[in-house]
């Protein structure tokens, strides 16, 4: 299901000499977008802040308990507040537990925002790598039948670790991967190289994929394809109006289209990230077996 907030424990760095090599960590909670929060620490900062990995729940109330385990646990290390000395038990604790942190989706607007978004050529993208891990333990799981909880519980992590994984959004710490390389096998062979170099694409049941130059034409063909009435009867919200609207909404980006000599608009103000969530989101409810891929370029 769709979760912009997401509940995570998160290992802040950051180094006193400007170099690679952390000085002090801060373990914290967030339930905002990661970067909104870094960007805030950062404003108080003269060092560079950068994230080491994180620790996504479901739940706010296992994320607090979380962070509140790892602070006693790591309590002889604490600097000051939040901060802890970088030793290398912390470190190697991140490794081994944590889901490493690999380049976030651009934020090009707002969430909110009631502008189509202007794609550009280059967009910092998150790692293939993640990507397609993402993309293996989700095909892996279901032809397993088996749900997140399953998984998680299986390789003794929570459910919040599987779906950020299956999302693209870290690679697994070294202690899970070892999990989930017993569980399902070797990664090692999964390769990415059919996945097209466009801002969103789709691959749909049967190998085939939807991928078109820019993220909103790809977005409204992936939504046709599933049958945009289906879709609408979901009643998603997007931009504080439909997500599919039977009319205009005056200053409100949406995108006409003609179905069988019905209109319909669509949401078109919104960035890629938002694009990938709105649509996991549609095949989670509707049990879409496809997999969305946003801007996947190495």
């Amino acid at each position: 299901m769709l979760n912009e907030n997401q509940p995570l424990v998160y290992f802040f760095a950051k180094s006193t000499f400007g170099d690679e090599q952390p000085d002090f960590i801060k373990i914290g909670y967030t339930g905002t977008e990661l970067s909104l929060r870094k960007a805030a620490l950062q404003t108080g900062s003269e060092s560079e802040i950068w994230a080491m990995g994180v620790l996504p729940f479901d739940e706010e109330d296992a994320a607090r308990r979380e962070e509140k385990r790892i602070h006693e646990h790591f309590g002889g290390f604490r600097a000051r507040g939040e901060w802890f000395y970088a030793t290398p038990r912390l470190i190697e604790y991140i490794e081994d537990y944590a889901v490493q942190y690999t380049e976030r989706f651009i934020e090009d607007m707002p969430l909110t925002s009631d502008k189509e978004v202007i794609e550009t050529d280059i967009i910092p993208t998150k790692s293939k790598e993640a990507v397609a891990f993402g993309n293996w333990l989700k095909e892996c799981r279901k032809q397993n039948n088996m749900t997140p909880d399953d998984v998680a519980k299986i390789v003794g992590c929570a459910a919040g670790y599987i779906r950020y994984i299956e999302g693209g959004q870290g690679m697994p710490g070294q202690n899970l991967r070892k999990a989930l390389t017993a569980l399902f096998g070797d990664f090692s062979d999964y390769t990415t190289e059919t996945i097209p170099d466009n801002p969103i694409s789709v691959k749909m049941q049967g190998e085939n994929f939807i991928s078109e130059n820019t993220g909103i034409d790809t977005f409204i063909k992936v939504i046709e394809a599933i049958g945009i009435e289906e879709v609408k009867k979901l009643n998603l919200s997007v931009n504080e109006i439909p997500l599919i609207a039977d009319r205009t909404y005056d200053d409100k980006a949406q995108r006409e289209v003609e179905i069988e000599k019905e209109t319909y608009w669509i949401v078109s103000g919104t960035d890629q990230k938002r694009k990938k969530k709105i649509l996991d989101d549609i095949a989670s409810r509707l049990n879409v077996d496809m997999t969305v891929f946003a801007n996947p370029k190495g």
